[in-house]
């Protein structure tokens, strides 16, 4: 299989973006602590810890992610339908970007003793892309790398245009609850996160699976 990839300022730019804390972390190798807290709980306090060699490697390689997302639809079978939604596949690659970028500045923080409330912050951040991706789910064509990608979707082109136009409100539901999480906080919070996330997410695959069925037995 060959194919040719293109490169572009946003490639430059989300890049510098997810690999910003790594870079931070570079600079400010001396002022850190050996050991960091590189996890959080629901109230917002340390639960894990790292070395600080393998806290950085662990930044870079999610500030890799954002390359690895790009080259991911180059090898799919139907990269040719990228071109259809590719606004909606770089909002996802910027805002993918932008989290990693303040989960890993934020962990940075917090071992200098500049204290942030981590979950608030990330509950924000994945709703607000939630809410702006969803508008964009009816543009998303056929491919087996980006959107709801389930047997029954890949199956029926019809079933995947149906579901992604259901799934698009389903995907600001997600992302309303992850706004109302920042606001509320704490434990409450993540609980409304993660409990409009399983909904946004459960409910489009089991849509597909129930319009693939009764499109079976027309």
């Amino acid at each position: 299989m060959k194919f040719r990839i293109h490169w572009n300022f946003t490639d430059v730019l989300t890049t510098l973006i997810a690999l910003s804390p790594a870079i931070g972390a570079l600079l400010l190798y001396d002022r850190l602590p050996n050991v960091l807290a590189s996890h959080f709980s629901f109230d917002n306090t340390a639960d894990r810890y790292m070395s600080k060699n393998s806290s950085i490697l662990m930044l870079v390689l999610l500030g890799l992610v954002p390359l690895v997302v790009r080259l991911a639809r180059y090898m799919d079978p139907n990269r040719a339908n990228f071109e259809k939604f590719a606004k909606a596949y770089e909002v996802t690659r910027v805002g993918t970007s932008l989290i990693l970028a303040i989960a890993g500045w934020g962990m940075l923080l917090y071992n200098l003793n500049i204290r942030l409330q981590m979950n608030t912050i990330i509950c924000g951040g994945i709703g607000l892309m939630l809410l702006v991706l969803g508008n964009y789910m009816t543009q998303v064509q056929p491919n087996y790398t980006f959107g709801i990608r389930t047997p029954w979707t890949l199956s029926n082109p019809e079933v995947w245009r149906k579901t992604h136009r259901f799934g698009g409100p389903m995907m600001m539901l997600g992302g309303a609850s992850g706004l109302v999480a920042a606001w509320v906080g704490g434990v409450a919070g993540t609980v409304i996160f993660l409990t409009g996330l399983g909904i946004s997410v459960v409910t489009p695959i089991l849509y597909s699976f129930l319009l693939h069925r009764k499109l079976n037995q027309q």
